[in-house]
């Protein structure tokens, strides 16, 4: 067996830089957007890093959150497409 011969029997990790945002990160997000959606992406940036230990820049949490559906309206965020409530 793979164990035997000292082989871990994780998975491979794959090639490349790790993705920065997991699916914890990424609801942690998206309910922080809508309950506090007129948050700088500076104070955004360290909520990220205080709650799930996530260090991104401003501009790629920009392009994260355009990925998860929001744009930034008058200041706030808010969810670009499908209804909103």
């Amino acid at each position: 067996s793979k164990a035997r011969q000292g082989n871990s029997l994780s998975p491979r990790k794959h090639p490349g830089p790790r993705p920065k945002m997991d699916e914890q990160a990424r609801s942690l997000l998206e309910a922080d957007v809508e309950n506090r959606p007129a948050i700088t992406l500076r104070e955004r940036c360290r909520f990220l890093e205080g709650v799930a230990g996530v260090s991104v820049s401003e501009s790629t949490l920009s392009r994260l959150l355009r990925r998860m559906g929001f744009s930034p309206k008058e200041g706030r965020w808010v969810r670009a497409r499908g209804t909103s409530s």
